[in-house]
Formats: structure tokens, C-alpha cells, sequence
């Protein structure tokens, strides 16, 4: 039985449909956020922090990742 590294998981997609944003809750209740172009960033989805230094997250990006982590 292979069991899931994280809680949840939610796929945004921009206008055109394709897939933007891939944001994860991680079991230590970070969420982890890729990007459609490879970069990954890391946010304490309760204080609205960045974990990941030179990665810029959009409020609009971070909304979406403190209600993921209220799931």
C-alpha cells in the first residue's frame, strides 16, 4: 500500500487551462508551491511566511496556499 507524503494537494490553471501552480500541504503543515516553470517555494501557510529566500510568492498565491492550509 503506498501511502501519500503529504495531506493535500490542489492544481491551479491559468486562463488558457494549463496547469500554473501545483500547491501542496506537506505533513509538517508547510505548503509547497511549483511553479509551472520548475521553481519551487515553500510558505507557513499559518503566519504567511516565505521559507524559500529569492523566490517571490504573489498575494494572490499566498491566499490560496493559507486556505489550503486550513483544509
Amino acid at each position: 500500500m503506498g501511502l501519500d507524503r503529504y495531506l493535500h494537494q490542489v492544481l491551479l490553471h491559468d486562463c488558457a487551462g494549463r496547469v500554473s501552480h501545483t500547491l501542496t500541504l506537506e505533513l509538517d503543515g508547510s505548503v509547497r508551491i511549483d511553479f509551472a516553470d520548475g521553481r519551487r517555494a515553500v510558505v507557513d501557510p499559518g503566519s504567511g511566511a516565505n521559507l524559500t529566500p529569492g523566490i517571490p510568492v504573489p498575494p494572490a498565491l499566498m491566499r490560496q496556499a493559507a486556505q489550503l492550509g486550513r483544509w
